[in-house]
Protein backbone atom coordinates (compact mmCIF):
# COMPACT_ATOMS: atom_id res chain seq x y z
CA UNK A 1 0.00 0.00 0.00
CA UNK A 2 1.91 3.29 -1.08
CA UNK A 3 1.65 6.22 1.04
CA UNK A 4 -1.66 8.05 -0.79
CA UNK A 5 -3.63 4.91 -0.20
CA UNK A 6 -2.90 4.93 3.43
CA UNK A 7 -3.79 8.29 3.37
CA UNK A 8 -6.98 7.55 2.18
CA UNK A 9 -7.58 4.50 4.37
CA UNK A 10 -6.72 6.50 7.37
CA UNK A 11 -8.81 9.08 6.77
CA UNK A 12 -11.80 7.23 6.02
CA UNK A 13 -11.38 5.76 9.69
CA UNK A 14 -10.34 8.58 11.02
CA UNK A 15 -11.32 11.50 9.41
CA UNK A 16 -10.25 13.82 7.30
CA UNK A 17 -9.29 17.23 7.33
CA UNK A 18 -7.57 16.42 10.64
CA UNK A 19 -3.91 14.76 9.90
CA UNK A 20 -1.37 16.75 8.22
CA UNK A 21 0.00 13.76 6.11
CA UNK A 22 3.45 15.23 4.00
CA UNK A 23 2.55 16.20 0.58
CA UNK A 24 3.59 13.88 -2.49
CA UNK A 25 7.19 15.98 -3.03
CA UNK A 26 7.75 16.06 1.08
CA UNK A 27 7.32 12.24 0.98
CA UNK A 28 9.90 11.80 -1.95
CA UNK A 29 12.40 14.50 -0.45
CA UNK A 30 12.50 12.23 2.94
CA UNK A 31 12.96 9.02 1.11
CA UNK A 32 15.44 10.44 -0.89
CA UNK A 33 17.01 11.86 2.24
CA UNK A 34 17.09 8.83 3.82
CA UNK A 35 18.23 6.60 0.71
CA UNK A 36 21.83 6.04 1.60
CA UNK A 37 21.29 6.23 5.84
CA UNK A 38 19.12 3.14 6.58
CA UNK A 39 19.88 3.37 10.26
CA UNK A 40 19.27 7.61 10.69
CA UNK A 41 16.38 6.34 13.26
CA UNK A 42 18.82 3.96 15.81
CA UNK A 43 21.64 7.23 15.05
CA UNK A 44 19.20 10.04 15.85
CA UNK A 45 18.81 8.83 19.52
CA UNK A 46 22.19 9.67 20.52
CA UNK A 47 24.02 13.56 21.24
CA UNK A 48 26.48 12.41 19.04
CA UNK A 49 29.17 9.46 17.40
CA UNK A 50 32.53 8.85 17.09
CA UNK A 51 33.76 8.37 13.49
CA UNK A 52 37.12 7.82 12.11
CA UNK A 53 38.11 9.97 9.23
CA UNK A 54 41.18 8.65 7.75
CA UNK A 55 40.66 10.64 4.51
CA UNK A 56 39.42 14.09 3.01
CA UNK A 57 37.05 14.93 6.13
CA UNK A 58 40.16 15.30 8.38
CA UNK A 59 40.48 18.63 9.97
CA UNK A 60 42.46 21.15 7.17
CA UNK A 61 41.09 19.26 4.07
CA UNK A 62 38.33 19.58 1.19
CA UNK A 63 35.49 17.87 2.42
CA UNK A 64 35.61 18.49 6.48
CA UNK A 65 33.14 21.04 5.86
CA UNK A 66 30.39 18.26 6.22
CA UNK A 67 31.88 17.43 9.72
CA UNK A 68 32.56 21.13 11.16
CA UNK A 69 30.05 20.64 13.33
CA UNK A 70 32.48 18.34 15.39
CA UNK A 71 34.65 17.64 17.85
CA UNK A 72 37.96 16.43 17.24
CA UNK A 73 39.39 13.31 20.26
CA UNK A 74 42.09 12.23 19.16
CA UNK A 75 44.51 11.09 16.35
CA UNK A 76 44.18 7.16 15.49
CA UNK A 77 45.32 4.15 13.83
CA UNK A 78 43.44 1.21 12.84
CA UNK A 79 43.68 -2.23 14.47
CA UNK A 80 42.92 -4.02 10.74
CA UNK A 81 45.30 -3.77 8.06
CA UNK A 82 44.07 -1.94 4.34
CA UNK A 83 44.64 -2.02 1.18
CA UNK A 84 44.46 2.18 0.75
CA UNK A 85 43.70 3.30 -2.92
CA UNK A 86 42.78 6.48 -4.07
CA UNK A 87 41.20 7.44 -7.59
CA UNK A 88 42.64 10.97 -8.85
CA UNK A 89 40.02 12.26 -11.46
CA UNK A 90 40.86 15.81 -12.82
CA UNK A 91 40.30 18.21 -9.71
CA UNK A 92 38.94 15.54 -7.45
CA UNK A 93 40.67 12.68 -5.42
CA UNK A 94 38.45 9.87 -3.93
CA UNK A 95 40.41 7.84 -0.99
CA UNK A 96 39.24 4.28 -0.57
CA UNK A 97 40.52 2.07 1.80
CA UNK A 98 39.56 -1.94 1.36
CA UNK A 99 39.72 -3.85 4.12
CA UNK A 100 42.30 -7.01 3.81
CA UNK A 101 42.95 -9.75 6.08
CA UNK A 102 46.64 -10.47 4.26
CA UNK A 103 49.92 -10.02 6.28
CA UNK A 104 52.14 -9.60 3.47
CA UNK A 105 52.42 -7.56 0.41
CA UNK A 106 51.48 -10.63 -2.03
CA UNK A 107 49.99 -8.48 -5.25
CA UNK A 108 52.61 -6.72 -7.13
CA UNK A 109 51.25 -3.26 -7.92
CA UNK A 110 48.67 -3.36 -4.99
CA UNK A 111 48.80 -1.06 -2.16
CA UNK A 112 50.66 -3.29 0.99
CA UNK A 113 48.37 -4.09 3.55
CA UNK A 114 48.96 -1.40 6.57
CA UNK A 115 47.40 0.30 9.23
CA UNK A 116 46.13 3.93 8.56
CA UNK A 117 46.46 7.29 10.73
CA UNK A 118 43.58 9.05 10.72
CA UNK A 119 41.27 11.75 13.19
CA UNK A 120 38.56 10.70 15.84
CA UNK A 121 35.79 13.28 15.84
CA UNK A 122 32.65 12.95 17.78
CA UNK A 123 29.82 13.78 15.25
CA UNK A 124 26.41 14.70 15.81
CA UNK A 125 24.00 12.42 13.86
CA UNK A 126 21.88 14.54 11.75
CA UNK A 127 26.00 14.77 10.01
CA UNK A 128 25.75 11.56 8.73
CA UNK A 129 23.10 11.83 6.14
CA UNK A 130 26.02 14.23 4.26
CA UNK A 131 28.27 12.05 5.07
CA UNK A 132 26.81 8.66 3.99
CA UNK A 133 25.04 10.67 0.50
CA UNK A 134 28.72 11.78 -0.18
CA UNK A 135 30.10 8.20 0.80
CA UNK A 136 27.56 6.93 -0.98
CA UNK A 137 26.70 4.96 1.71
CA UNK A 138 25.65 1.02 1.01
CA UNK A 139 26.56 1.68 -2.59
CA UNK A 140 30.22 2.55 -2.90
CA UNK A 141 31.09 2.51 0.71
CA UNK A 142 30.05 0.56 4.14
CA UNK A 143 30.04 2.41 7.08
CA UNK A 144 31.18 0.11 9.68
CA UNK A 145 32.58 0.20 13.52
CA UNK A 146 36.53 -0.56 13.61
CA UNK A 147 38.79 -1.04 16.28
CA UNK A 148 41.10 1.57 17.04
CA UNK A 149 44.60 2.45 18.24
CA UNK A 150 44.82 5.48 19.81
CA UNK A 151 48.61 6.10 22.12
CA UNK A 152 48.62 8.16 24.89
CA UNK A 153 51.62 8.83 27.70
CA UNK A 154 50.42 9.62 31.52
CA UNK A 155 52.15 12.43 33.23
CA UNK A 156 53.37 11.11 36.84
CA UNK A 157 53.64 13.78 39.45
CA UNK A 158 56.02 13.80 42.88
CA UNK A 159 56.69 15.64 45.52
CA UNK A 160 60.35 17.40 45.62
CA UNK A 161 62.16 16.27 48.70
CA UNK A 162 66.01 17.72 49.54
CA UNK A 163 68.76 15.37 48.85
CA UNK A 164 67.86 13.40 52.43
CA UNK A 165 64.66 12.66 51.67
CA UNK A 166 63.61 15.35 54.39
CA UNK A 167 60.79 17.60 53.04
CA UNK A 168 61.62 21.08 51.48
CA UNK A 169 60.51 24.06 53.61
CA UNK A 170 56.78 25.64 52.30
CA UNK A 171 58.62 28.13 50.32
CA UNK A 172 60.27 25.43 48.24
CA UNK A 173 58.17 22.80 48.28
CA UNK A 174 56.28 22.08 44.48
CA UNK A 175 55.66 18.95 41.72
CA UNK A 176 57.76 17.30 39.44
CA UNK A 177 56.46 15.74 36.30
CA UNK A 178 57.29 12.84 34.28
CA UNK A 179 55.77 11.10 31.34
CA UNK A 180 55.01 7.52 31.01
CA UNK A 181 56.05 5.21 28.68
CA UNK A 182 54.08 5.20 25.77
CA UNK A 183 50.71 3.32 26.23
CA UNK A 184 47.67 2.27 23.98
CA UNK A 185 43.79 2.72 24.27
CA UNK A 186 41.30 0.56 22.17
CA UNK A 187 38.29 2.40 20.89
CA UNK A 188 35.18 1.84 18.54
CA UNK A 189 33.91 4.29 16.03
CA UNK A 190 32.86 4.20 12.64
CA UNK A 191 34.66 4.52 9.40
CA UNK A 192 33.72 4.49 5.72
CA UNK A 193 35.27 0.82 4.13
CA UNK A 194 35.26 0.63 0.27
CA UNK A 195 33.07 -2.10 -1.05
CA UNK A 196 34.47 -5.11 -3.05
CA UNK A 197 31.53 -5.76 -5.11
CA UNK A 198 31.59 -2.48 -6.32
CA UNK A 199 35.50 -1.66 -6.63
CA UNK A 200 36.65 -4.63 -7.71
CA UNK A 201 35.08 -3.88 -10.92
CA UNK A 202 36.69 -1.22 -11.86
CA UNK A 203 40.19 -2.90 -10.63
CA UNK A 204 39.68 -5.87 -12.63
CA UNK A 205 38.63 -3.41 -15.68
CA UNK A 206 41.67 -1.76 -16.05
CA UNK A 207 41.17 1.33 -14.77
CA UNK A 208 44.12 3.94 -14.68
CA UNK A 209 43.03 5.98 -12.29
CA UNK A 210 43.49 4.02 -8.82
CA UNK A 211 46.89 5.38 -7.20
CA UNK A 212 48.46 3.99 -3.88
CA UNK A 213 48.12 6.70 -1.07
CA UNK A 214 51.28 7.48 0.46
CA UNK A 215 52.42 5.23 3.44
CA UNK A 216 55.59 5.50 6.24
CA UNK A 217 57.50 3.75 8.55
CA UNK A 218 56.97 4.45 12.07
CA UNK A 219 59.48 4.18 14.93
CA UNK A 220 56.73 2.30 17.08
CA UNK A 221 56.89 -1.33 17.25
CA UNK A 222 53.28 -2.22 17.04
CA UNK A 223 52.64 0.25 14.29
CA UNK A 224 55.58 -0.33 11.65
CA UNK A 225 54.66 0.74 8.30
CA UNK A 226 51.22 3.14 7.87
CA UNK A 227 49.24 5.20 5.61
CA UNK A 228 48.87 9.04 5.60
CA UNK A 229 46.22 10.65 3.65
CA UNK A 230 47.85 13.62 2.54
CA UNK A 231 46.19 17.02 0.46
CA UNK A 232 47.15 17.50 -2.82
CA UNK A 233 49.44 19.97 -2.76
CA UNK A 234 51.70 17.38 0.06
CA UNK A 235 51.49 14.18 -1.88
CA UNK A 236 53.83 13.23 -4.78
Amino acid sequence: MGLFQAKNAFSSIFGGGRINFPSEHEAHWQTDRMRYSPDYGWLEQFEYQLLFTPDDTKIGHSRHCLIEDSAFVATAYTVPSFNYWYIDADEDRTPIPMLTYQRKHIIRYFPPPLKIQGEIHAVRPYEFLGLDTYKRNTVQFHRKRVNLIVPYKELMTSDYFSNDDQPLPMCLRGKKGQMSPEKVYIIRAWMYIGIPEYWDNLLDGGFRGFKTVNYYESRRPWLKEYYVYRKRLESN
